[in-house]
């Protein structure tokens, strides 16, 4: 079967669910964010953000005729990737956070996209979830390792 472009109501969804815990992020001001941030990975930051956009677009304006069924394996572990990616979140906001916890959330939030891509048969948004994800998981340690050294 054929990818078509086409809108997918489930990508929406899909994409919305990890998206939850940023709006309280952005709303709740961190008390650890240093006003002097130098970013040293621009190239990789773009690189991360471009692999990130197309991904997204796959996700929701690429569409398959086959039909993807509500309850199913790949539909399970989202939810269960999703619950624990909420509870790293939980433990980033109570302060809690350490280096292992936030590689955890640059993993696992593309584990949960891959899982999705797989169940909507978009399988071509694979590959720059993949890239995306290489991509922040090196971000995210030379960040912890820039905030590490500045303390």
């Amino acid at each position: 079967m054929l990818d078509y472009l086409g809108f997918s109501w489930k990508g929406v969804i899909v994409f919305l669910l990890p998206m939850i815990p940023n709006i309280f992020y952005f709303l709740i001001p961190a008390s650890d964010v240093s006003s002097t941030n130098v970013n040293t990975h621009l190239i990789l930051d773009v690189l991360e953000h471009g692999s990130q956009a197309i991904f997204i677009f796959l996700l929701i304006f690429v569409t398959r005729k086959q039909t993807s069924e509500i309850l199913c394996q790949y539909t399970i572990g989202m939810a269960i990737i999703l619950i624990c990616y909420y509870a790293l979140w939980i433990f980033c906001f109570t302060g809690k956070a350490n280096l292992g916890i936030l590689l955890g959330m640059a993993v696992i939030p593309v584990v949960y996209f891959i899982l999705a891509e797989m169940w909507l048969h978009n399988y071509l948004a694979i590959i720059p979830t993949v890239i995306f994800g290489v991509l922040h998981v090196i971000i995210t340690y030379m960040d912890f390792s820039i905030k590490i050294l500045n303390q």
